[in-house]
């Protein structure tokens, strides 16, 4: 597990498998993934509710994107031993502020230092733990009951009601000999409290009004739905893997790209958009799984037309414009082929033999876009062979190693 930690993907992979909320009882663990997928969705739908010019949309998104990786190396420090004791709470934001800044520098880019924006991005990771007790709650977990309505996101909505201005120091900013810098900008906290209450109050009607058939078509909804969704229905597999992680991989993946190739603000966030969305409607519609789309060409394009109705409905309904810009859209396919990859490689350096195929749905989009878009194969090709070297000190996993890079070939 150490050699992993080196590499970019492995990081990712860590966090896939980390599980939140470890000092308590739960029914339904989540991922450190899954709830990054969580604030990266509720960020998207934030900034534009606040008017944030771009460059600081995109800020707030890409923090969201990045807040989980650090716990890659820290794990998830007890929560409770943070509340009761102050020393602990004090050493853990040392620690996480100075591997927040190694991983910075493992990921080749710098999230921003903006206390507004940080505090921003704290209130929707609060959100986005109370969204997990409530459900926790519903499933009938008596042990988060005395809990449901004391979270932290209750306690920032009190102190924001109360005109507070709930700005916070970067935990990176605290390891860094560089002078404060005031922002520039103000947040209206009160707009942000509100938006987010709108979308739980929906979500709660729907529940209540029309059961999980209206539940799942709110915004929330579907949120939730999709850590509860699995990809490769039916297929032998170890680790399952929820569309909400995989979407987070995507994204993930997205993110790395918008630096490597120099995006602008702009295309940084209708990217992170389209990543974010591509799978957001099979809460609704559910899953088809690729073998059954290339076979069952008529069901495949049903499915297409519906999940892009059920998105632009959302969008809307959010107030978001999603430009179908082709290279962004050839992006986020790759990095969706790729994220397949990914999983392939998980199954099969755990030992199931049914993963050593050949992984067509990657090699597809390499046939349709290399000559078009090199550089985007050269950055994963880049980081693929970062991850995959983490292995190969270990004389046992060499000769898996070669083969699975000569399978890829085929």
């Amino acid at each position: 597990m150490d050699a992993m930690l080196v590499s970019r993907i492995g990081k990712l992979r860590i966090i896939c498998s980390l599980p939140l909320f470890s000092d308590s009882i739960c029914i339904r663990r989540q991922s450190a993934a899954e709830h990054g997928f969580t604030q990266v969705l509720m960020s998207l739908a934030l900034a534009p509710k606040l008017n944030l010019a771009s460059d600081k949309a995109c800020e707030l998104i890409e923090l969201a994107i990045f807040s989980e990786l650090p716990k890659a190396y820290l794990g998830d420090p007890s929560y409770y031993l943070r509340q009761r004791h102050p020393e602990a709470a004090e050493m853990y934001r040392q620690v996480r502020g100075r591997l927040w800044r190694e991983t910075e520098e493992a990921m080749h880019f710098k999230t921003s230092r903006s206390w507004s924006l940080y505090g921003l991005h704290e209130l929707v990771d609060a959100y986005s733990a109370m969204l997990y007790i409530e459900k926790e709650c519903l499933l009938g977990n008596s042990y988060f009951l005395s809990e449901r309505y004391r979270t932290h996101y209750h306690r920032l909505r009190r102190d924001a009601l109360a005109n507070k201005d709930l700005s916070e120091n970067h935990p990176a900013s605290r390891t860094e000999d560089t002078a404060i810098v005031p922002d520039n900008f103000a947040v209206d906290w009160l707009k942000a409290i509100s938006f987010l209450d709108s979308l739980f109050d929906e979500s709660t009607r729907a529940r209540l009004e029309g059961g999980i058939g209206e539940y799942s078509a709110t915004f929330i909804g579907m949120t939730e739905k999709l850590k509860e969704h699995y990809r490769y229905k039916g297929w032998s597999f170890h680790y399952r893997e929820s569309v909400g992680e995989h979407t987070f991989q995507v994204v993930f993946l997205a993110r790395i790209l918008a630096s490597a190739l120099g995006l602008n603000a702009s295309d940084r966030i209708n990217l992170y958009r389209l990543a974010a969305f591509h799978d957001l409607a099979e809460a609704y519609a559910s899953d088809v799984i690729y073998p059954v789309k290339m076979r069952e060409k008529d069901l495949g394009a049903m499915h297409v037309q519906l999940e892009e109705n059920i998105i632009n409905e959302i969008c809307d309904q959010l107030g978001i414009k999603l430009e179908h810009n082709p290279f962004h859209e050839a992006i986020v396919e790759i990095c969706d082929r790729f994220s397949a990859q990914i999983y392939f490689d998980r199954e099969l350096r755990s030992g199931n033999m049914h993963f050593l195929v050949p992984n067509t749905s990657m090699q597809s989009v390499r046939d349709r876009f290399q000559q078009k878009y090199p550089e985007v194969f050269y950055v994963l090709d880049e980081i693929w062979e970062e991850f995959t070297n983490c292995f190969v000190q270990n004389p046992k996993l060499a000769n898996l190693h070669l083969a699975m890079n000569e399978q890829q070939k085929v």
